[in-house]
């Protein structure tokens, strides 16, 4: 009896490493916060699956890198499978937000600005003044804060 409860724990040790591993695969992020502001970068976030959830309607799966960090973000909205998206995120902290730009479809913009894949995904970053893109500056800025504000 002894050891069968052994080579339970044993087992129940693997499957917690396991997920564990599993879990930091996919860094967790944040809703957006006034934090967020000070450390703000851009990256491109692509629509990579779409669920249905009866609460809150059609929703989407986003994955975008945070500095080395993959992370998967859900949201509802107007998004299109398979499109690419800005998305500002918190550089030094995934936990004090990201924002997914729906405005800012830059999915045509990718192959202007030779902007490619690594390894699958993309994994450029910008601070607000080098975005390549051709969006007012100013204007990003603006939608940023206001998604914060209206969190």
């Amino acid at each position: 009896m002894n050891s069968m409860s052994q080579r339970t724990k044993g087992i129940l040790t693997f499957v917690g490493l396991v997920s564990l591993l599993i879990y930091s695969f996919y860094a967790s992020a944040g809703p957006p916060n006034v934090k967020m502001l000070k450390n703000t970068k851009y990256t491109i976030g692509e629509v990579r699956y779409e669920y249905y959830n009866n609460k809150n309607g059609l929703g989407f799966d986003i994955e975008f890198y945070n500095n080395y960090d993959r992370i998967r973000a859900h949201r509802n909205g107007e998004f299109i499978f398979g499109r690419k998206y800005l998305v500002a995120y918190d550089s030094t902290n995934s936990k004090n937000g990201y924002i997914i730009l729906d405005k800012y479809d830059i999915t045509d913009s990718l192959s202007k600005y030779n902007i490619h894949e690594e390894g699958g995904y993309y994994k450029k970053s910008w601070s607000l003044e080098k975005i390549p893109f051709q969006y007012n500056k100013s204007d990003i800025e603006h939608d940023v804060k206001m998604a914060v504000i209206n969190w």
